[in-house]
């Protein structure tokens, strides 16, 4: 027994002895050191103390060490290295006890914890028994993934365990979406939460709309690495500015973010629109916004039709794998008709497939169509486009209003197959060839066909010495071409020309001319484009051109005014194109080719003139605009278009005018007057007048004497009652013959979160079989159940 206590009070008196060693274990390293108080009171300055035992160093201006409390004061510049628990601390005044082992830093203060979390504080607490930091004070925290975490009401942080409890946190993630917990505790190493009353405040444009206001608010929260449960929760994306309440809200007693799945789960929910319970959901589930592309319901819509009756669809979105996904789109018809309708997307290494398929049986009747597009790259320099469209029933595109579901159909009236190949040979020399086939639906049997193999296009700049000051093009095109069961045409088109850059004199005119030669062959049969058999030409064009730009500078505006004059001569025969059904204008009578034809070109000599004005504010913005033209020849050529006067010696006087008064009205007007001013061809006027809340466009076209005989008017409104709310209405009437087309009314609700429309169309001109038809449509999207758009991580990923 005496053994015993005898070695209890040996460890005893080594315990004693080790703390007293331990208090005398700090070495200053300066070169100004006082020693007062008997050794008890040392001062450094601009130095470090370096204290082995615990792995620490501390640097900083000023040291003033009390032996006989253990404690070492450092002031100005203090920075703190703990090698043994990787913190590194910069202050302006720090007190280190040596004996509790704590440090506490008195002014503004930086940490690195672990080179991973950068902690900015002020009068923090750390105690290296425990590996604890803790403040009262306004504490920020930004970990390596750019999340910032701030405490408001201080923080005590385990370093070690990674777990940090708070009475208030606010965390920034770095899509910058806001979350805000009470009474929380944060474990940072397996990234789990569990709190009281959170509120997210998501960053607007996070469900993919600047204009949104996205929040989450709930009474309690647990999140780790897979889920984040919030409870009692309401949630939604939309604005509340200059609103009384938000357009829909989700309020759910669970809400989970499933972070493997990517999804928002809602369970036991009632989904609320302008305040008012609509339906209760026991289970909802949409895509987290970093997801783009997720399996899941689309969008439904619902449509009417006089013809068809009523029907609805609700899409559906199927993800096969990141490179290929289809969209399920069935009509289902009141009346027990019903449409199949796919949408099938794949993306390969180099090419991009997407094809629309449908089929609809109807009593002993079945209709069907598949348009398929494959387009990609050979090589870097070699593009291709395929496309394949077939329909089994001619009017079954237009019955069933089959292009409005899908984007890949362009035309419900002729169908085009064709499989293209695009080749850059050199930056200046280009071939494309094409084989297609037309198919158009409203012909009968076998007329309704065009095949066309093959079809090219060869174009190369060929580069000239500067001293030509001009640049000069070859381009060779062709096709072989079967229409109308027997009409068999084969042409060969070589052009060469030459453009020269603009010569300016010392008088300010600028001109410049051209020369234009053309190699026709062609071989037809049956045709009434072509000559019979096998023809050879050879055609040739002189263009020279002059203008003289004016320009008046006034106190408010600019003025400008152009005279132009053009001769051209082309001393070559030309072919009979009399009955070409080409209307000259003012866009086109400069042009080279304004004949309309590029197997052609206009014979003998003529001289174009055209005068152009026009008058811009200071910004130069146009505010008055006009053009006039016409077009003089020595003498008549009856091979040449009649309907724009272009076989006389003067053809019609053509030319436009633009007209704006102010931001609310504005007036466009293109014409053709008789040479002899007798009479009006062509008109064509648009008219917008209108400001912020009622626009309305009218346009009218009148086509007379040898171009027609035809008057339409159009309409299109639009008024604007709120930001939120419009009304649109459409019609165009045929006044020759005082007969109404369509008329089409569409009420729209939008904002930020909500889209609700409204269509009603009604159609008065028969098409084939097709009979007059009204429907009404109507679509509504809450978003982002709707759409979800863009890619996100948050803390809770």
């Amino acid at each position: 027994m005496k053994i015993k206590s005898l070695l209890y009070y040996i460890l005893f008196f080594l315990v004693l002895i080790n703390s007293y060693l331990k208090a005398d274990t700090i070495f200053f390293d300066s070169k100004n050191i006082k020693i007062e108080n008997e050794g008890n009171m040392i001062f450094a300055t601009k130095g470090k103390a370096n204290i082995p035992s615990q792995n620490i160093i501390i640097e900083g201006d000023k040291f003033i060490y009390n032996k006989e409390l253990s404690e070492l004061i450092v002031i100005d510049d203090v920075k703190y290295f703990d090698n043994e628990n990787k913190i590194f601390i910069e202050s302006q005044k720090i007190i280190y006890n040596d004996i509790k082992n704590t440090l506490l830093s008195k002014s503004q203060t930086y940490i690195v914890s672990d080179d991973t979390y950068k902690i900015n504080s002020s009068d923090i607490l750390y105690d290296r028994n425990i590996n604890k930091i803790s403040s009262n004070e306004l504490t920020t925290i930004l970990d390596e993934n750019k999340n910032k975490f701030i405490f408001n009401k201080g923080l005590n942080f385990e370093t070690h365990k990674e777990i940090i409890s708070s009475k208030e946190i606010i965390i920034t993630d770095k899509n910058l979406n806001n979350y805000f917990f009470e009474n929380s505790k944060i474990n940072l190493k397996i990234n789990e939460i569990i709190g009281k009353e959170i509120f997210v405040e998501f960053e607007d444009s996070f469900f993919g709309n600047k204009k949104n206001d996205p929040l989450l608010k709930g009474r309690g929260v647990t999140s780790n690495d897979s889920k984040t449960k919030i409870f009692k929760t309401v949630f939604s994306t939309c604005s509340k500015e200059n609103k009384n309440c938000r357009g829909w809200e989700m309020q759910s007693e669970i809400f989970t973010h499933d972070k493997l799945r990517k999804l928002f789960i809602y369970e036991n929910s009632w989904f609320k629109v302008f305040d008012k319970k609509v339906a209760f959901i026991p289970y909802f589930n949409h895509p987290d916004p970093s997801v783009k592309r997720k399996s899941g319901f689309l969008t439904p819509f619902y449509k009417g039709s006089g013809n068809l009756g009523s029907s609805f669809s609700i899409p559906y979105f199927y993800n096969l794998s990141n490179s290929k996904d289809l969209t399920f789109k069935p009509r289902i018809y009141i009346e027990n008709d019903l449409i199949f309708h796919t949408e099938y997307r794949e993306a390969f290494k180099n090419s991009n497939l997407i094809t629309d398929f449908s089929f609809n049986r109807k009593d002993s009747n079945s209709s069907s169509h598949i348009f398929a597009n494959l387009s990609g790259k050979f090589s870097e320099d070699t593009n291709f486009d395929l496309k394949l469209q077939n329909v089994n029933n001619d009017n079954y595109l237009k019955i069933h209003d089959i292009k409005s579901y899908t984007p890949i159909i362009d035309s419900d009236s002729v169908l085009n197959s064709h499989f293209e190949i695009d080749k850059d040979i050199d930056k200046n020399t280009n071939l494309r060839t094409k084989v297609r086939l037309y198919e158009d639906l409203s012909k009968n049997s076998s007329d309704k066909y065009q095949y066309i193999f093959p079809d090219f296009d060869f174009n190369k700049e060929i580069e000239l010495d500067n001293s030509y000051n001009g640049q000069f093009k070859f381009s060779s095109s062709g096709f072989q071409k079967v229409y109308n069961t027997n009409i068999y045409e084969t042409l060969i088109n070589n052009d060469f020309n030459f453009e020269s850059y603009d010569f300016i004199s010392s008088k300010g005119i600028v001109t410049d001319y051209g020369f234009f030669l053309k190699n026709f062959n062609t071989y037809s049969e049956n045709s009434t484009v072509y000559e019979e058999k096998n023809d050879h030409e050879i055609f040739g064009t002189f263009l020279l051109k002059s203008e003289l730009p004016l320009k008046k500078n006034l106190n408010d505006k600019n003025n400008f005014l152009k005279p132009i004059a053009q001769l051209r001569f082309s001393p070559t025969n030309g072919k009979n194109i009399s009955s070409s059904d080409t209307r000259l204008d003012y866009g086109s009578i400069f042009s080279p080719n304004r004949i309309g034809r590029s197997d052609m070109v206009e014979k003998g000599k003529s001289l174009t003139l055209g005068l152009e004005f026009e008058k811009q504010n200071l910004t130069n913005e146009k505010i008055l605009g006009f053009n006039i033209g016409n077009v003089f020849k020595d003498k008549k050529n009856e091979t040449l278009p009649s309907k724009s006067k272009l076989d006389q010696t003067r053809s019609d006087i053509v030319g436009d005018f633009f007209y704006k008064i102010d931001e609310n009205f504005e007036v466009n007007y293109n014409f053709s007057y008789d040479r002899d001013l007798k009479f009006s061809n062509y008109d064509a006027i648009t008219a917008k007048l209108g400001s912020n809340k009622i626009v309305t466009t009218f346009d009218y076209i009148t086509e007379n004497h040898e171009l027609g005989n035809s008057e339409l008017l159009k309409n299109n409104t639009e008024v604007k009652f709120s930001n939120e709310h419009s009304l649109k209405f459409d019609t165009t009437k045929d006044l020759k013959d005082d007969f109404t087309q369509f008329y089409k009314l569409a009420y729209k609700y939008e904002t930020d979160c909500l889209s609700a429309s409204f269509e009603y169309e009604k159609k008065f001109f028969r098409d084939g079989s097709l009979v007059p038809d009204e429907s009404l449509y109507f679509l509504i999207k809450f978003i982002p159940f709707a759409e979800l758009r863009g890619s996100a991580n948050t803390i809770f990923e």
